[in-house]
């Protein structure tokens, strides 16, 4: 984790002052600032008595913890909701078009539901009325909200390219702060939905928001959405019953597929069997019914015509998509739960 010894030499007070800046970014959640300790430096200023102490920081887990990873998905979904609220026309929050009215009423829960005006009215006049008739006509405590319930919980897969495009453009922040703020709204405002993450290079894996946070994104080409689809279904069938969802995050065209070997292969331009296979895998996906949006974040003439080819499909929707409103359009799109 922390670089090698690379200096015998130099004024200690700079090597004091280089260690308190990475230590005070690795302090505020940067884990890969230790790889610019510069450990020799440090010996030299500190003397021998720091040598173990600087032995149990390089031999230390620098991982995220899990009350790391839960802030960071809460300040992504903050930070996304404002971005909807302040937009012409934004959502304003809540749980989204699914959700049914059950007929009920409730006082306020803590979620964004729609005031029902009769019900407070009749609340504050019962308390009125056991009060005596000289209470105030309307209190916090008389409110009454519109219950909801889902109208079908869902399972949602979020795709997301980890080709080296993503990160030579500056596209993969963008991504990874939209899956974490996605995940984080699933798993504490629609607990009955399962999302899964999935990152897709030369080759796709199911990943956690910690696997994501902490992805090096090394140069490795390809774009493997055929793997990745194939991983979405088999996410799909386990929960089958549940409204499928897919959403999927690119700014290429797919240039690897998985061979009969179980090995990937690589082509750019694409091969015609990767975009055999990948499209395969869409129609078997829209085939299970499964909703699917394409959130495109390039607009390369080579990417036009795989967006052709999607829009020929009747079940994929295509969003031309900047990386600063896509949390904001990802967002969007679980909440309209569009099968």
């Amino acid at each position: 984790m922390i670089a090698g010894e690379r200096s015998e030499e130099g004024a200690p007070q700079e090597a004091l002052t280089a260690a308190e800046e990475v230590l005070t970014r690795y302090a505020g959640g940067e884990r890969g600032a230790l790889s610019g300790l510069d450990t020799g430096a440090l010996r030299g200023a500190l003397g021998g008595a720091a040598s173990a102490d600087l032995e149990r920081l390089d031999a230390a887990d620098h991982g995220l913890t899990p009350r790391e990873l839960r802030r960071l998905g809460e300040v992504a979904l903050g930070e996304i909701e404002s971005a909807r609220r302040a937009a012409p026309g934004g959502h304003r929050g809540g749980d989204g078009v699914g959700d049914e009215p059950t007929g009920a009423t409730l006082a306020h829960d803590g979620r964004d539901r729609a005031l029902d005006a009769v019900a407070t009215l009749r609340e504050a006049m019962l308390r009125r009325a056991a009060e005596g008739g000289s209470a105030a006509p309307l209190r916090a405590e008389d409110l009454r909200y519109a219950e909801t319930e889902p109208a079908g919980a869902a399972a949602v897969c979020l795709l997301v390219d980890l080709s080296h495009s993503m990160a030579t453009r500056g596209l993969h922040e963008a991504a990874t702060r939209t899956a974490l703020a996605l995940h984080t709204l699933v798993r504490t405002r629609h607990p009955e939905d399962r999302i899964l993450l999935v990152g897709f290079g030369d080759r796709a894996r199911e990943m956690t928001p910690a696997d994501l946070v902490e992805h090096d994104w090394r140069p490795v080409p390809g774009t493997n959405l055929q793997h990745a689809l194939h991983l979405a279904r088999r996410h799909l069938r386990r929960h089958r019953g549940l409204r499928p969802l897919v959403l999927v995050v690119t700014d290429g065209e797919p240039t690897a597929h998985l061979g009969d070997d179980g090995d990937a292969r690589f082509a750019w331009p694409p091969a015609p069997r990767t975009v055999e296979l990948t499209a395969a895998e869409l129609d078997a996906a829209l085939a299970e019914g499964a909703g699917i949006t394409f959130f495109l974040l390039a607009d390369d003439p080579r990417l036009r015509e795989f967006r052709e080819l999607l829009e020929r499909r009747r079940g994929v929707r295509v969003v031309g998509a900047e990386a600063d409103a896509l949390g904001p359009m990802v967002v969007d799109q679980y909440l309209r739960r569009r099968p």
